[in-house]
């Protein structure tokens, strides 16, 4: 039996070898800290509205899923990887989407729709819910090597297909009272 979900896909330009899933904010909300401590050897960095994934390569395009699963997501086979599993709760109204550093949002991936004009993929998480978010990767283990390689043969065309991820929300309860 295979989990109901809600996704949405996109691609993200990653620069700086990082990238964010990022909770849109209501206007009337006080700005929050959303600026993640990059002394961490950790893969994925939460604050407050904000998820930052670190990319093994600085500069390239991304395929990114966002998923809502009414349960634990599976096991994943190779070549997806599990960087780990982490609580996440809404600050505003739970609205998620991919944005890159600079690039802002992700983008539709060619050919997919007719009118792809202000595409953003977004994904509405419940905001009275706490989340586990499991994050996935694949091409992470060689990433780096391959995109070195692709440099060394001045193919600097090659700007995507080193990584791809999927962030998976679960539910895990709803929020404490007073958060």
């Amino acid at each position: 039996m295979v989990p109901q979900m809600d996704m949405a896909s996109g691609v993200v330009g990653i620069e700086y070898s990082h990238f964010y899933v990022r909770e849109q904010f209501d206007p009337w909300l006080e700005d929050t800290d959303q600026t993640p401590d990059f002394h961490t050897d950790e893969p994925v960095i939460i604050t407050p509205g904000q998820i930052t994934i670190i990319s093994r390569v600085q500069c390239h395009d991304a395929w990114v899923t966002l998923m809502l699963t009414k349960s634990k997501p599976l096991q994943q086979m190779d070549p997806w990887q599990l960087l780990g599993t982490w609580s996440y709760l809404p600050v505003s109204g739970g609205l998620m989407g991919v944005w890159g550093v600079t690039g802002g949002p992700a983008a539709q991936p060619a050919g997919w729709l007719a009118d792809g004009e202000g595409f953003t993929p977004t994904l509405q998480l419940d905001p009275a819910v706490r989340y586990a978010v499991h994050v996935y990767a694949k091409g992470r283990q060689d990433s780096r090597a391959r995109f070195e390689a692709a440099m060394a043969r001045e193919e600097w065309g090659a700007h995507e297909g080193f990584e791809d991820y999927v962030v998976a929300f679960n539910p895990t309860g709803h929020r404490p009272a007073g958060a």
